[in-house]
Formats: structure tokens, C-alpha cells, sequence
């Protein structure tokens, strides 16, 4: 049998793994002692009422079990399912069948699951993987004792870890170990405990209550478990039984069949990004200062014809700062069109000279900032706090920014979707700040939980996308990965400024971060690692290679004069033109399809292979690793 349970031991037989679970530590609870105002823990729990499930006319809980753990002592009795699957498990908390029987002054606040399952020791061979930025790798070497807290999903109070995916992990030589948060992921953490006491451990820490007077919410918490096997010290292994999880259990559609009658992602697909900044404002607390002009829409006419002479067939020409105030500039106000960059008249010509030259154009769009400079600022769409003070944002141009609900916001400005594509825009729409970090609202009218924030962004991304046919945001989280074509940067090498704010406890066991994410997503949407200016740091050729070498794709983001935000056209242009090439012309087959294979050669150096037979061998380094010159890209093609 897959799953058999003897004397309180849960063994887990796959063609891959057996593993034997301890019962009574499957779950550590946090309890709220509301007599004395602390919390406490309760670390051990007893099976009982083991049910076991099979046959056909059980399928949805065929081979496996359903028990109760107790601790009485608490007052607490915790459904728990178990079910065997090809290649691992998964393990489901019935949050909306637990009992609290002292409930009158101890209130279950989290519950830790698996615990032990990764369990190793300090100074075993290989790595945890944790969902910070991409991927992070930490291995179990000689830390000291630390414990971090890491949501799944990026949340404002932790925003610098840009987390993204609801998955860990742990590789043992050529053994692996994915956990996925498959349901709860909107109010979870990975705990990552090292060196305590000698042992390492990740697990999933699930929210149940943010305060100790709030309703436990009805539902499930489950993680799904995969045991992999692949290359020693590699990660791919987990990558892709990542990305197996994210089609087949969270729907997110392969792109490649997507292209097929749809002639917007089909284009997009093999086109550039490319961000015109128009106008855009200093920063300032109230936003009452003066825009300042970087392109008129005459002068973008201007940076169109140059990059068409440089050879520059296909891109997505995506336009900042074109409503009024610039960008960030008066939001949710956009109309009537910037005056001072030549008006609706100005803006529909370059559109129509856009189109002309076989380029898509879109507009650069914020559905989730709001400045009180905006004539058409409303209040009852605000995001607000439990105080009903509303949740702020940053100050940018328009001033000090305030979030708007997501579950409103429609309710008030989705005339404007409808008013903005009658300009003429075509193509892969463009949607700034999207989806940023998870947020809760309790204005009563428009009230949203984690879950329902996100969700709400999601449904309205929808609405672009089919309004469109494409849709790109600049965040993209695994949640909405079944809604989105396109994300924007995705970098494992351009976080060294938000390793600045993390923690210091994350901060001492980082030991590296990964392209883990990338792999994972690759053909599902396409993404970026960063503005081309922005290699100039590290050396042109290096940046562009090194994004090249985990399926990136070259975009650029420029100004006909500088200052802006980008950069200034004719440099990005001209250092852009190289990456262009290799990206949209040799490796134009790649970009929608699924990675095969990825092998770390040297620290800089990588091979990546596509489903179709394509492999990119790239050195990004300044010394030669085998028979690769530094600096250099070989493909092959089966």
C-alpha cells in the first residue's frame, strides 16, 4: 500500500521514496492564553479515529487516511487528511472542522505542518530552498542559530524578499523534496529553522486567525509533496515538478498552444519590450509641482525610426507618462491626454506611425496607486486599515500615493479600460504595480482579505487581457500565473538592494540566489531580467548573456532626453541591438517553450535546453570554462 499506519507511524511508499511520519509531531500549534495575554505552543498531538479510504467509490480520498489529532490538554481536535499520490503525497488540515473546546480563553493562531519533514543535520550534504526573491538556496552547513518567518506571497511588511511562489524544498545529493502550498498559500509562511540544537528544518507555518478575535476562516490548508530525483547539488529537478504543479493543479495554460488564434501573443511572443517615458513629475509630498517633458509624442516618432534603422523588427512599444500629470502623475485620473506632450491629436499619430511600421503600441497603466492631485479622486474606493486610515503607498510624482481596493475599483473607474483602447492601442497591454505586495482591507462596503485583494487584481488583469488579447504586469506571482503572458523583472542577480533592507537573520544564511522561479515558468509567460541600461554595471555583453542564460528576454527603457526614470534612447538602442539579435532572431524559437533541462557548468557559467531540441550553452564570465571563451554563447539545435 502507498500509505499504511502502524503504532502511530505514517509510512508513505512511492517508486521514488518511503518515508516514515511520526504522527504525534505532524502539527505544532500556536495558541493565544488570552487570561494571561501570550501566546503558547503546543508541540505534540495523538492520532485518533484512524479512517482509512480506497476503492473506487472513495476516489477523492482513495488511498489514504483521515484521522483526528488530539491534545486535550488544549482542548483542541484537528482533522487531518492524507492521500498517496504517484509521486509523493499531500497532506490536507480541515481548518473549517476544527474544534476549539477551551476556545473561551485559548485561541489556535497557527498551525506548523510536517515539521520534521525536511529535517536534517548540521553539516549534511546539501540545501534548503526557500521562496525568497526567485530562490534561495541555504545549505546545511555550520549557521548560526537562526529562525526566519517568510510569507508566501510578497507582503508590504516584508517586501524586500519579493516572494513570489508558494513552494520549498530540500535537495540530498540527487534527492529532492518539494512541498507546495497548495491551498491557505494567501496567509502562510516557510519557517526555515537552522542549527537548532544540531538540526536544520523548513516547514509550512499556516495562518488561521490574525487576531485572537476573529473567526478561524473556513478553509482548507494543504501541502502537496513531491519526491524528484535529479542532477547532485542541482535544482531543476524541483523546478520542474514546480511547473508540473502549476499546470496541472493550478491551470496555468502552456503558452505555446496559447499563440494559436491569438495574432497579439503571437507577435508579442517574439517582440521586445520596450518603455518610452514621456512626462513624469519629481517627487514631492503633495504632487503640486511641474511636470517636466522627456519625449513629446513627436519625439517617441523619432525614437521609432531609429530603432527600425538599427534593425529592430518587432517590439511592444509601451508608453509612461502619457496621461495627464505624466506618470504616477494624477492617478486615477488619465484623461484629457498630457497637453504639454502634444495632446489626444499628437498621441493617436504616433499610435497610427506605431502600427505603420508593424510595431505593437500600449499604453503603461496603475490600477492601484491613487494621488489626491487627481481631479477624479474618490475616497470611498481607498484601501483601508482596521483605524480606517487608508493604506499608503510611496511618494512619487503625483505625491503621497494611497492603495486603492481592488475590489471597488472597478466598481468606479472600469468606463476608463474601454476609453483608453479607443485611442487606438494595440497589443500586449502593460499594467504597472501589478500584482504588488498582499494588503487587507477593512472598509465595510468593499472589505477583502488577502485572498480576495489578490484575486480582485487578477480578475481585473482579466479584463485587460481580453480586452487586448496579451497581458503584462510587473509582478508575477504564482497565483496569477493562469492570468497573465508576460511578467516583468524577474532577476536573481539584480537583488543585491533588497538584500540591503532584509533581516539580518535571512541575511546571515543566504547562501546564494537562484533563476529556480524562471526555470519553473518558462512557456507558461514570457518575462525580463532588467532594463538593458542597467547591465552597464556589470558590462553589457556580461548582463545580456547572464539574462540569456536562464531564458530572459532584452527590454530597454528610454527617453528621447535624459533624466527620466530609463535611459537615454540612442545609448539604450545601441547597446541593446547585440542581446536583440541573439534574443529575437537566433533564439526566436525559444521563448514559448517549456525548459528541459539546466545544468550549472561553473558559477558563471550555465546550459539550458528547450522543449523543442534547442541548447544554450552561455559563459557570462571573464575566464573560459572548458572549451567556452569567456564572454560567449554556443547553440545547438537537435
Amino acid at each position: 500500500m502507498p500509505l499504511r499506519i502502524e503504532n502511530q507511524t505514517l509510512t508513505i511508499t512511492t517508486k521514488k521514496r518511503e518515508l516514515a511520519l511520526d504522527l504525534k509531531t505532524v502539527l505544532r500549534a500556536r495558541l493565544y492564553d488570552l487570561s494571561v495575554l501570550r501566546e503558547i505552543q503546543v508541540m505534540e498531538f495523538e492520532p485518533r479515529l484512524v479512517q482509512p479510504f480506497g476503492g473506487a467509490q472513495d476516489r477523492p480520498l482513495a488511498d489514504g487516511f483521515r484521522l483526528q489529532l488530539v491534545n486535550e490538554k488544549h482542548g483542541l481536535f484537528i482533522p487531518v487528511e492524507f492521500r498517496a499520490e504517484a509521486d509523493g503525497f499531500r497532506v490536507t488540515v480541515k481548518a473549517g472542522w476544527i474544534c476549539e473546546q477551551m476556545s473561551i480563553n485559548r485561541r489556535l493562531m497557527t498551525l506548523d505542518v510536517m515539521p520534521e519533514l525536511m529535517q536534517t543535520r548540521v553539516g549534511d550534504e546539501g540545501f534548503y530552498l526557500l521562496p525568497d526573491f526567485c530562490g534561495t538556496l541555504v545549505r546545511f552547513k555550520e549557521h548560526l542559530p537562526t529562525i526566519t518567518r517568510d510569507r508566501i506571497y510578497m507582503h508590504q511588511s516584508e517586501w524586500e524578499k519579493l516572494n513570489v511562489m508558494n513552494c520549498f524544498g530540500l535537495k540530498q545529493g540527487t534527492r529532492g523534496t518539494l512541498a507546495v502550498v497548495h491551498k491557505g498559500d494567501f496567509f502562510c509562511h516557510a519557517v526555515t529553522e537552522m542549527n537548532q540544537e544540531g538540526c536544520n528544518r523548513i516547514y509550512a507555518s499556516f495562518g488561521l486567525r490574525h487576531k485572537p478575535g476573529e473567526p478561524i476562516k473556513q478553509e482548507d490548508k494543504e501541502l502537496v509533496v513531491r519526491f524528484t530525483e535529479g542532477r547532485k547539488d542541482g535544482y531543476f529537478d524541483l523546478a520542474k515538478a514546480y511547473r508540473d504543479y502549476l499546470v496541472n493543479e493550478r491551470g496555468v495554460s502552456p503558452l505555446k498552444p496559447r499563440l494559436a488564434g491569438n495574432p497579439v501573443l503571437a507577435y508579442s511572443a517574439g517582440a521586445m519590450r520596450t518603455k518610452i517615458f514621456h512626462g513624469l513629475k519629481p517627487s514631492s509630498l503633495d504632487g503640486n509641482v511641474p511636470m517636466k517633458v522627456y519625449a513629446t509624442f513627436a519625439q517617441a516618432e523619432e525614437i521609432l525610426d531609429r530603432m527600425k534603422e538599427v534593425g529592430i523588427k518587432k517590439a511592444v512599444i509601451t508608453l509612461a507618462g502619457w496621461n495627464l500629470g505624466g506618470h504616477d502623475g494624477a492617478y486615477p485620473q488619465r484623461f484629457p491626454v498630457e497637453p504639454a506632450l502634444g495632446g489626444e491629436k499628437g498621441l493617436r499619430k504616433l499610435i497610427a506611425k506605431a502600427k505603420g511600421m508593424g510595431y505593437q503600441i500600449v499604453p503603461h497603466d496603475n490600477l492601484t496607486d491613487m494621488y489626491i492631485a487627481g481631479q477624479t479622486y474618490d475616497p470611498e474606493v481607498i484601501l483601508r486599515h482596521e483605524d480606517n486610515t487608508p493604506v499608503l503607498g510611496g511618494i512619487w510624482g503625483g505625491g503621497q500615493s494611497v492603495k486603492a481596493c481592488p475590489v471597488a475599483y472597478f466598481d468606479r473607474y472600469g468606463p476608463d479600460v474601454t476609453r483608453i483602447k479607443a485611442l487606438g492601442f494595440e497589443g500586449h497591454y502593460y499594467c504597472d504595480a501589478q500584482n504588488n505586495p498582499l494588503y487587507r482591507c477593512h472598509d465595510p462596503r468593499h472589505p477583502a482579505d488577502e485572498e480576495q485583494f489578490a484575486l480582485s487584481q487578477c480578475k481585473m488583469t482579466q479584463a485587460y487581457r481580453a480586452l487586448y488579447g496579451a497581458v503584462s504586469q510587473e509582478i508575477a506571482p504564482a497565483y496569477a500565473l493562469p492570468f497573465l503572458d508576460e511578467g516583468g523583472q524577474h532577476s536573481p542577480y539584480n537583488i543585491g538592494w533588497c538584500l540591503q533592507y532584509v533581516e539580518e537573520n535571512l541575511k546571515r544564511i543566504v547562501d546564494r540566489v537562484v533563476p529556480f522561479y524562471q526555470l519553473a515558468i518558462h512557456g507558461l509567460i514570457t518575462y525580463q531580467d532588467g532594463w538593458v541600461h542597467g547591465y552597464r554595471s556589470c558590462g553589457m555583453r556580461k548582463g545580456l548573456l547572464r539574462a540569456l542564460a536562464f531564458g530572459a528576454r532584452p527590454c530597454m527603457e528610454v527617453s528621447y532626453v535624459p533624466g527620466a526614470n530609463g535611459d537615454l534612447y540612442t545609448d539604450s538602442i545601441r547597446d541593446v541591438i547585440e542581446g536583440y539579435k541573439i534574443a529575437y532572431e537566433e533564439l526566436a524559437d525559444t521563448h514559448v517553450e517549456l525548459v528541459e533541462d539546466y545544468e550549472e557548468l561553473a558559477p558563471e557559467a550555465s546550459r539550458i535546453a528547450y522543449a523543442n531540441g534547442t541548447a544554450v550553452t552561455i559563459n557570462w564570465g571573464d575566464t573560459p570554462v572548458g572549451d567556452l571563451a569567456p564572454l560567449s554563447c554556443l547553440i545547438r539545435r537537435r
